[in-house]
């Protein structure tokens, strides 16, 4: 069994849930979803950076900096994370980006949904510890520096 975790497979998702399909033969690729095709690209390059640190696969490196996802750039392309982003928070959240000019109050749900199994992703991360002394520029705030504000 095979899991889609490409563009395709995000958009085929989304055009399910907007009802964009062809009726007969269940298609995605059709007159109606062209301008959506067009647009999908882009919100997903947008989208991803916001999903990424919810997925399994995100690790800070060694050096501490955050790791980044190369640009999609056509719809073959496969997205590197876990496949409950991919196949659950990506299309909703697609879905309310493409509907947004057109059906505010279907995109508002599908936002929604989105933000909901985007919480729901995150609450499956495993926490991690990070020095606030190190992640501070100055060192870190001494206890009672600012116990008086003038």
């Amino acid at each position: 069994m095979s899991i889609d975790l490409s563009v395709q497979g995000v958009f085929d998702k989304a055009m399910y849930l907007i009802d964009a399909q062809n009726e007969s033969t269940g298609s995605t690729d059709n007159s109606d979803t062209t301008e959506y095709k067009v647009r999908t690209l882009g919100i997903l390059n947008n989208l991803i950076d916001d999903v990424y640190p919810a997925s399994d696969t995100f690790a800070i490196s060694e050096d501490g900096k955050r790791p980044a996802l190369d640009d999609l750039t056509s719809f073959s392309d496969e997205i590197k994370m876990d496949p409950y982003i991919v196949r659950s928070v990506l299309p909703c959240g697609l879905a309310a980006k493409l509907l947004s000019e057109e059906n505010p109050t279907l995109a508002d749900f599908f936002w929604q949904l989105y933000e909901q199994r985007l919480a729901k992703a995150r609450e499956g991360v495993p926490a991690s510890f990070e020095s606030i002394e190190d992640g501070l520029p100055y060192g870190g705030i001494e206890y009672g520096e600012f116990a008086r504000w003038w």
